[in-house]
């Protein structure tokens, strides 16, 4: 799968990143974590509540500091 970030620039979306992400190696856990790493956080809406989905990936990046 590739995935891609981008932004609205003059009406047209630019590209600013851009990965393949092997679909086999993903689990439940937060997707936008696994694609992201730790900055996925950073707005997240459910950051520090019980509605984090970040599971064992998140415990596993958080351990790695």
């Amino acid at each position: 799968m590739k995935y891609q970030k981008g932004i609205i620039e003059d009406d047209k979306i630019k590209i600013i990143s851009s990965k393949v992400i092997d679909q086999s190696k993903l689990n439940s856990d937060c997707w936008l974590i696994q694609f992201n790493g730790l900055i996925a956080c950073k707005n997240c809406e459910f950051k520090n509540t019980t509605n984090c989905g970040g599971g064992e990936t998140l415990k596993s990046l958080l351990t790695k500091k």
